[in-house]
């Protein structure tokens, strides 16, 4: 009888061993389940393309650049694509604005068997019409004989700066043809409207945003210490390839040290216990609408008091600087915004002792905190009164405030703290010019203890800021971004 009791024991301890193993394994299934679904987005993405989207553009851009004749190709860029959606290698469009008459001329390769062989279809001179919408297409060898009678009689004719092949092909047909007409560059009036996106390239927009989002939260879940920069970026341009997008740009991944570098692109540092991970990524949309979202994390998914201190000094000032994002405000207000706040911080800190001297504020300040995004993720079009590049006349001038915002814009607001190791050594290679040296060696003594405590450390939180009729809205909001978000996500 005793036996038969230990019988039935061992076997109810089997059972529950299996039971145990299979639930584990179930669990797990189901986890990565989850994960899975997390990362795809199941419902269609927004197309590559919209005939009527296309044309709308090209009667802006008559209604904006009056009678003329444009004549564009492919090798203007994105200003090509924008106006006419066409993605193949070669091909020319042109544009008639003549009074009431307008039409829409492509030239662009025939179909041609033995070329599809080797790269494939392409939508030659039938495609055209039927999809792209040309009132007539032709060859793309006869461009130069048509262009004879097409530019006859026009007074202005409208052509690309960065073109210069069809540049070249309209003067040697004017020279011929003893045509007199002016020609105009008329990039500015295609990055004018660039600058505020349609219904169509906000959807494109939300859709690679929200893909990359999603890239941020998988690098969360699966970052650990020992592994390579680069299996973080293979796990973020997984979920990008999962959705069927492709990288806008080449990914950063910077742990460390690393994050201190802007545009660090090695990703090959094997990542260490209490380091920060700063991600600068962005997806593709098939439109060709680029995301550009930065997080930045611990590796070992908790911030140290001193990690946490910097960060939620960035948070702030991301936040306070999308509360001007807004209608009415000017281009600049957020990045002033953010400089005062993180100004006021690095004081606070000990890493500024005098915030009335300018070369204190711009041994941190390197950057406009807001750039465009769009069909490149620093897109075209103007910022108002001020020479993007010419940064020392505008980062810490309050006075240029560069064009008003208006409904339609899209932009990044991206504030940052870069501690490089050893920087505080080169204070008279970078200022030497305008400042005393002993001025600079007494900072350097003052701040260095507090400097050599966060030094090696780099943040940023960039988030992609679409401006409505009334304000603002976050594209990028699902990529979490708060001390208590990040480390939940993260935690094991």
């Amino acid at each position: 009888m005793k036996n038969k009791y230990v019988a039935i024991i061992i076997a109810v301890a089997a059972i529950a061993v299996i039971v145990i193993y299979n639930f584990s394994i179930s669990s797990a299934d189901r986890e990565k389940s989850i994960v899975l679904h997390e990362d795809f987005i199941y419902e269609d993405p927004p197309g590559s393309f919209d005939r009527e989207v296309f044309a709308d553009r090209r009667d802006e851009m008559m209604d904006k650049t009056g009678e003329g004749v444009a004549v564009i190709s492919v090798a203007a860029g994105d200003d090509f694509f924008y106006l006419t959606g066409f993605e193949e290698q070669r091909g020319t469009a042109v544009i008639i604005n003549s009074g009431d008459e307008r039409k829409f001329k492509m030239f662009v390769p025939p179909r041609q068997p033995h070329q599809t062989l080797w790269y494939g279809e392409v939508h030659g001179v039938e495609g055209a019409v039927e999809k792209f919408g040309a009132d007539t297409a032709y060859p793309l060898e006869s461009l130069r004989e048509e262009l004879s009678e097409l530019l006859e009689g026009q007074e202005r004719i409208f052509i690309h700066s960065n073109d210069s092949g069809t540049m070249y092909t309209v003067r040697q047909v004017l020279g011929e043809t003893a045509a007199d007409g002016e020609i105009v560059e008329f990039e500015p009036y295609i990055h004018e409207m660039r600058v505020t996106k349609d219904k169509w390239e906000i959807t494109q927009l939300r859709h690679s945003v929200e893909v990359t989002a999603r890239a941020h939260r998988r690098a969360m879940k699966t970052v650990q210490p020992g592994q390579k920069e680069y299996d973080v970026q293979a796990e973020i341009e997984y979920v990008f390839k999962k959705n069927g997008l492709e990288p806008g740009f080449p990914s950063i991944v910077g742990s460390g040290p690393n994050a201190t570098v802007l545009h660090y692109r090695d990703n090959d540092r094997e990542m260490k216990e209490g380091d920060l991970l700063l991600m600068d990524v962005g997806a593709e949309s098939k439109g060709g609408y680029v995301a550009d979202v930065s997080r930045t994390i611990p590796v070992n998914g908790k911030f140290s008091p001193e990690q946490k201190e910097l960060y939620e000094l960035v948070l702030k000032a991301t936040d306070e600087a999308i509360e001007l994002m807004t209608p009415g405000n000017r281009m600049l207000d957020c990045h002033h915004r953010a400089t005062e706040i993180l100004t006021d911080g690095l004081y606070e800190l000990g890493l500024i002792t005098d915030t009335t001297k300018w070369w204190q504020k711009r041994f941190y300040v390197h950057y406009r905190k807001n750039h465009y995004i769009g069909l490149n993720v620093h897109d075209v079009g103007s910022y108002g009164d001020f020479d993007p590049d010419d940064r020392d006349s505008y980062l810490l001038n309050r006075d240029v405030r560069g064009r008003k915002i208006v409904p339609g814009m899209v932009m990044t607001i991206e504030p940052g703290i870069y501690l490089d190791e050893g920087r505080l050594d080169h204070l008279y290679e970078i200022f030497g010019d305008e400042v005393d040296k002993e001025e600079l060696d007494a900072f350097a003594e003052e701040v260095r203890p507090v400097y050599e405590k966060y030094a090696g450390t780099g943040i940023r939180i960039e988030d992609d800021i679409l401006i409505t009729l009334d304000g603002n809205e976050n594209l990028s909001k699902n990529a979490p971004r708060t001390v208590t978000e990040i480390e939940r996500l993260m935690s094991r």
